[in-house]
């Protein structure tokens, strides 16, 4: 019997520009959701087995506006050189010229064609695929892909590197609903590591180690989260460089958490 183990993939669903995803404006269909994002596996030929993902429902409620199927692209360096980007989060494919010499593997993860999707958490939507992901009468998105990577790529001794890219099928938006309630953060003479915030209640949106942005900043608040509670987000720095007005929609940079099985 072969080895397993899990990888967790956290990909940043912003990149600096807000302006696609600001918690209103939707990212297009067949638009991009997030470019390349490199994990460390274990070095050698692996078999991938399962892909688990859970996506943040618009404003934390579960409606046929949250689902959209996604696209996976597995590629891997050549030469110490990873592939190149395929375009701007929230644009469509404009690059990526190189993918044919760099991809691994690729698969669909479905949002309502598919058995493996779960429906009705109420504010987060689960994907699955797994060897048994079949519908009607034709094949659905189903593993195992098999994977080999540039070897010794990885950032540590024995480890190589796969890098994932997302596109969405469908349009849809990231939004949160979670605001500023308090008056306005001036960084520079009020300096704080603590956010207090109402609407949505903030663990229905954020995790420890997320990102987060303001609604019309391209600049992050410093530093990743430490603690969600539902009214009160605490960060890892001080932020003294990033205003924010009361009532803004604070965003989540990484709405989206993969995590992906292996056999060895």
């Amino acid at each position: 019997m072969g080895k397993y183990f899990t990888v967790d993939l956290i990909p940043d669903c912003i990149g600096g520009d807000v302006s696609d995803n600001n918690g209103t404006a939707d990212i297009g269909a067949k638009d991009i959701i997030f470019d390349w994002t490199a994990i460390n596996v274990p070095k050698g030929t692996h078999a991938l087995t399962s892909v688990n993902m859970i996506v943040n429902a618009e404003d934390a409620a579960y409606a046929a506006g949250s689902l959209t199927d996604y696209e996976l692209i597995l590629a891997k360096s050549i030469n110490g050189e990873a592939p190149t980007s395929i375009g701007t989060i929230g644009g469509v494919v404009s690059g990526g010229f190189d993918l044919r010499d760099h991809m691994v593997g690729a698969l669909t993860l479905e949002s309502t064609a598919g058995i493996g999707t779960l429906i009705g958490l109420g504010f987060h939507v689960v994907y699955h695929v797994g060897s048994t992901s079949v519908y009607g009468n034709s094949a659905g998105p189903v593993v195992p892909i098999i994977l080999d990577c540039e070897p010794s790529s990885g950032a540590n001794v024995g480890y190589d590197t796969l890098y994932v890219a997302g596109i969405q099928i469908s349009a849809r938006n990231y939004g949160t609903g979670v605001l500023l309630n308090e008056s306005d953060i001036d960084a520079s003479t009020n300096p704080t590591s603590t956010i207090i915030v109402d609407g949505v209640d903030a663990t229905k949106i954020f995790s420890v180690g997320d990102q987060v942005y303001v609604m019309d900043l391209d600049t992050p608040i410093p530093g990743t989260l430490t603690k969600v509670e539902p009214l009160l987000l605490t960060f890892s720095e001080t932020n003294s460089t990033v205003d924010i007005t009361e009532d803004d929609e604070l965003l989540n940079a990484n709405p989206i958490r993969i995590k992906l099985g292996f056999e060895s």
